[in-house]
C-alpha cells in the first residue's frame, strides 16, 4: 500500500473523526479539572484529576497530528509547515489561533452580507432599489477582504499539514481547519 493510497483509505477518515472527538470529550474534561483544581463547582459529579486530563488530552493530540500528517498526502500540495501541533497543546493553540483570524474576517464579511440583504428589501420595498445598489457594497468589501483572506488562508497553510487552496475563501480554513471536515472534503 502506497502512502496515497494509505492517505486516502476511509480508515483514515474514521480515525480522524474518532480522535477529534474523543479530544472534545478530554478538553472538556481538562477544562473541568482546571474549574475544580481553582475550586469553581461544575455540574459534573466525580471529576478527573488535573493531571490526567492533560496527559490524555496530549496523548490525543498527539494521535490526531500523527493522523494529520497521514492524510496530507491525500493532497498534492506540499509546502513548509510550523510544527505547532507537536508542541504540548499546540493543536488547541493552533486552532485558537486560526479562531481569531478567521473570526474578524469572517464576521465583517457576514455582517455585510446581512445588511445588504436587509438593504435591498427594504428599498424593494420602498422602491428606490434602482438608484440604491447594496451589490456594489459587497463588491467592495470582498475587494477589500479578499488580500486579509488570502493571508489567512497563508496562515492556515503554514499551521497545518494539509493544505488548501490560498487564492480560496476564508470559508475553506473555517470549514477545514478540522481534520475530518478536511479528510470528508479530501
Amino acid at each position: 500500500m502506497t502512502r496515497y493510497e494509505l492517505a486516502c483509505d476511509k480508515r483514515v477518515t474514521l480515525a480522524a473523526i474518532i480522535s477529534e472527538s474523543a479530544m472534545i470529550v478530554a478538553c472538556v474534561l481538562l477544562a473541568d479539572a482546571a474549574l475544580e483544581h481553582f475550586s469553581i463547582q461544575t455540574m459534573m459529579a466525580s471529576h478527573v484529576s488535573l493531571q490526567a486530563a492533560i496527559i490524555v488530552v496530549i496523548a490525543i493530540q498527539y494521535v490526531i497530528a500523527t493522523i494529520e500528517i497521514v492524510a496530507s498526502y491525500r493532497d498534492d500540495n506540499r509546502g513548509a509547515t510550523i510544527p505547532i501541533a507537536f508542541v504540548p497543546g499546540g493543536i488547541i493553540l493552533r486552532f485558537v489561533l486560526m479562531v481569531v483570524a478567521i473570526g474578524a474576517v469572517v464576521a465583517l464579511k457576514l455582517l455585510v452580507y446581512f445588511l445588504s440583504v436587509l438593504t435591498a428589501f427594504a428599498t424593494q420595498i420602498l422602491r428606490i432599489d434602482k438608484w440604491c445598489s447594496t451589490a456594489k457594497w459587497v463588491d467592495f468589501v470582498d475587494r477589500f477582504l479578499e488580500p486579509i483572506e488570502y493571508g489567512v488562508n497563508r496562515l492556515y497553510n503554514w499551521l497545518y499539514f494539509n493544505k488548501i487552496r490560498a487564492n480560496s475563501s476564508v470559508f475553506t480554513s473555517m470549514f477545514n481547519g478540522s481534520l475530518s471536515f478536511w479528510c470528508i472534503n479530501h
